[in-house]
């Protein structure tokens, strides 16, 4: 497996895989219906774990990047207690929820707080200074669902990255008992997926870059997956949800199902909410 930038990316075959959950699955929303084939005509790279802190932090030692949260002075954090969303002015990546947590402390942890603005700078950024080893015409970037699906579910249609019988002990949700993001990787290789990638269930959701549509009740771009219909239009307002994946320390086993979707606008910046890097055309 290839690393760049000291980072570990496992490659993901081309070819077909079925996308979304069967009409009597009693677990599925409606979005993801029909269950439908899709295929990717090429090979790509997803990375074995998320972006940590201390990989982020990296790159705003090396760029100077303020975080939308930052600049804007507040962010979203869940209270595990209430179990409710609750704005914070006093947190931001380097301190997650607010209080007495830090870089340091969470190094290992995947980064949060980061909105879908600051996770595609990081990957141009990467793509600036270490793509060297890349395939020409390839680049380092934030996944299509399609791409994070295949690459969390391989050709098995796993409800889970490691099978179809849930266990709170391989992946951090909230049937595990936890409070809080752990370090990436926890759970790892008995959770990977198919292909050997790690975290793809439960810890934070990550971005990607797919659009849902501007009502957020109503989507827009329905299944079956259509890459030509506009939902890959990367410069699409701001007022336009995105799709985030895979699940957070605060869904139950039916949010982190490896068809399960979810939206955010993406200027939000959220406690369980981060990105992973992918490689591809």
């Amino acid at each position: 497996m290839p690393t760049w930038a000291g980072i570990e990316f496992v490659p993901i075959p081309e070819g077909a895989f079925i996308m979304g959950s069967k009409d009597d699955d009693e677990q599925a929303w409606s979005d993801e219906l029909p269950q439908h084939s899709f295929e990717i005509p090429y090979r790509y790279w997803a990375a074995k774990f998320p972006v940590t802190n201390a990989y982020f932090q990296q790159f705003v030692q090396a760029t100077g990047h303020i975080t939308h949260a930052e600049k804007e002075g507040w962010c979203w954090v869940w209270d595990v207690e209430k179990m409710a969303w609750g704005k914070s002015e006093s947190a931001n990546w380097r301190q997650p929820l607010g209080t007495n947590d830090h870089t340091e402390a969470l190094k290992d942890h995947p980064v949060v707080q980061v909105n879908w603005y600051d996770a595609r700078a990081y990957c141009q950024w990467l793509d600036d200074q270490q793509n060297a080893g890349l395939p020409e015409d390839y680049r380092f970037r934030l996944p299509t669902e399609t791409e994070w699906e295949k690459a969390a579910r391989g050709p098995q249609e796993r409800y889970w990255p490691w099978g179809n019988t849930f266990d709170p002990a391989l992946c951090n949700c909230r049937e595990g008992g936890k409070i809080g993001t752990v370090p990436v990787g926890a759970s790892s290789p008995q959770a990977d997926s198919p292909y050997g990638v790690a975290d793809m269930s439960g810890n934070i959701w990550e971005w990607t870059t797919t659009l849902w549509g501007a009502d957020r009740d109503t989507p827009s771009f329905v299944y079956p997956y259509n890459p030509a219909d506009g939902r890959e239009e990367l410069n699409a307002g701001s007022e336009v949800y995105r799709i985030i994946r895979g699940g957070s320390y605060k869904d139950d086993r039916k949010g982190v199902r490896t068809a399960v979707r979810d939206l955010d606008p993406p200027l939000y910046a959220l406690s369980n909410l981060g990105f992973r890097v992918f490689a591809g055309p």
